[in-house]
């Protein structure tokens, strides 16, 4: 049969032979609306438990806005236009508007990918910055029931009104993106991202969990401290328009949003297969390997230990986390690694567990464009430049009647058994 997978920003076809094809798992989505523009004007119309943007803010008011970095796909221009209008009907001048990339722990992006984020008109009228965790001032706001100390970028905590706007889907151990995980890690200093991720060995953070995720609720904690006055978020399909979009009080964002990702993404399946291929969902969820190998990890459940994983991502920019990198090479191991990070956590570096938990227990292929050399010494990959190559030598690890099981949309696809 033959089979299309996001990569980078096109497509690669392959073959898989009929008697071998377990299953490809598409996600139940949501048909987007021709004018998906409706969707969202609507949500920052009828927003749930707060008033309209337009009656909360006023002449005078400062007002901050945080956007999602260029690692997560987002309509962030088209959301912020919507509510720069609400602002600016209630009187707020334009000079009293900063918008923030929450970029986290993430490399500030340059000004060309500033602007391709927010767009050129908003570079040209708005202040917009990064979260830069090496050079940005920081104001402690208070700790969260975990003892975190929660450090907030300035611009953000001394503004009147604070927004948040982002795309809801899942998180591999915050059990979902959107809302809180604007302002942790969004925009807070690098002592405050280390503490909240280094409660992602506990054994309930994990992708779709949040009743009992302690990541969850330190980052829920943070944003009670910090204020957030308004969030507007959407949900995506597999082709990147928008299903769903609400505004308002950020719980009842964040629940409405889960409840659709799961409608389309959570998927029961009723065994493992021998051979997995996971696509990274294309750009720019597979821009690098730091981004790409979520669709590694959210794999792992629906393989049989000792398998094979394909993972297939264009990983244009490389490995794209220097510690990442540093870590994968001095460290042997999962326990290693899970040692280290518990005595001083390193942002970064927990990539570097996930990746080694997926290489103990699996045979993993990656498809990309990285440098062959690197992928099999430091990532301790079996790097292939196509897919016919990579299933050819996967057939010869498990063999010749593997089942094979293919994920499209590896990033954004939960299996359960």
């Amino acid at each position: 049969m033959q089979i299309k997978l996001p990569y980078g920003e096109k497509e690669v076809v392959f073959e898989v032979p009929d008697k071998n094809l377990l299953d490809i798992i598409l996600p139940k989505e949501y048909i987007a609306p021709a004018r998906p523009e409706s969707i969202m004007r609507n949500a920052i119309m009828n927003p749930m438990g707060r008033e309209r943007l337009s009656e909360i803010t006023g002449e005078g008011d400062t007002v901050a806005i945080v956007v999602e970095d260029h690692t997560r796909p987002c309509p962030t221009p088209e959301i912020l236009q919507l509510i720069l209008d609400e602002i600016s009907r209630a009187g707020v001048n334009d000079s009293d508007v900063i918008i923030i990339i929450g970029n986290g722990m993430h490399v500030p992006p340059d000004f060309e990918t500033i602007k391709k984020i927010v767009g050129d008109k908003v570079t040209r009228n708005y202040r917009v910055i990064t979260n830069d965790v090496v050079s940005g001032e920081y104001i402690m706001v208070g700790k969260t029931k975990y003892g975190n100390e929660v450090e907030v970028l300035r611009e953000y905590v001394e503004s009147d009104v604070k927004i948040v706007t982002g795309v809801i889907g899942y998180h591999y151990f915050a059990g979902y993106d959107g809302t809180r995980r604007s302002i942790l890690p969004g925009v807070s200093s690098m002592k405050t991202i280390q503490f909240n991720h280094r409660m992602m060995f506990d054994e309930n953070a994990r992708a779709g969990e949040l009743r009992n995720n302690p990541v969850h609720h330190d980052m829920n904690d943070a944003m009670r401290l910090a204020g957030c006055d308004f969030a507007f978020n959407v949900v995506l399909n597999s082709n990147r328009r928008v299903v769903g979009a609400w505004a308002g009080n950020p719980d009842s964002v964040l629940d409405a949003g889960t409840k659709v990702v799961d409608e389309m993404y959570k998927i029961k399946v009723e065994e493992k297969a021998d051979i997995v291929i996971t696509a990274a969902s294309g750009y720019p969820h597979d821009i690098d390997l730091f981004q790409a190998c979520k669709a590694m990890h959210m794999a792992m459940h629906a393989v049989e230990k000792d398998g094979v994983i394909i993972l297939v991502g264009e990983c244009k920019n490389g490995h794209g986390n220097e510690i990442y990198y540093e870590w994968m090479k001095k460290h042997s191991n999962s326990d290693e690694v899970k040692k280290a990070l518990m005595e001083r956590f390193i942002a970064g570096a927990h990539k570097a567990y996930y990746h080694f938990k997926a290489i103990e227990d699996f045979n993993v292929i990656l498809v990309s464009e990285m440098d062959e050399k690197e992928v099999k010494e430091v990532f301790r990959m079996c790097p292939e430049k196509n897919l016919e190559n990579a299933l050819n030598r996967s057939f010869d690890i498990v063999g010749k009647d593997a089942r094979v099981r293919v994920i499209p949309y590896g990033t954004n696809t939960l299996l359960t058994l």
